[in-house]
């Protein structure tokens, strides 16, 4: 497959999709983050915006909530290139619950605890 446009799908802002576009600065997956009590302090380097951010979301499963965010970032940019899908911030949040509830059923029982207490609160 050759793809011509290489602009981000997910954000009319036409800036090319990187790595660090798609998932940090991004209009949409910045509004995934937000959605889930995640800020990227921007003007940071990458490993120091995701201990800040870790700092600043408080909770030991910010490693299980940015992966399944992640994902699920990534799959919704795919559905919009291969399926002709639309963008949805609704549709994107159902499908982090979706698998956020999977991860949840194979972790460890204390992380299970805190993510389920976590999901019931935050979504």
């Amino acid at each position: 497959m050759h793809l011509d446009d290489h602009s981000c799908v997910l954000c009319s802002s036409g800036d090319e999709e990187t790595l660090m576009h798609l998932f940090f600065y991004c209009s949409f997956s910045q509004s995934c983050c937000a959605t889930l009590g995640i800020s990227w302090v921007l003007s940071l380097p990458p490993l120091h915006m995701i201990i800040q951010a870790r700092q600043d979301f408080g909770r030991s499963i910010f490693r299980e909530i940015i992966i399944v965010a992640s994902w699920c970032i990534w799959c919704h940019r795919n559905s919009i290139i291969f399926d002709n899908g639309s963008i949805s911030l609704a549709r994107w949040k159902e499908e982090f619950r979706n698998e956020l509830a999977v991860v949840s059923l194979r972790a460890r029982p204390v992380v299970k605890l805190s993510l389920d207490k976590w999901m019931s609160s935050s979504l």
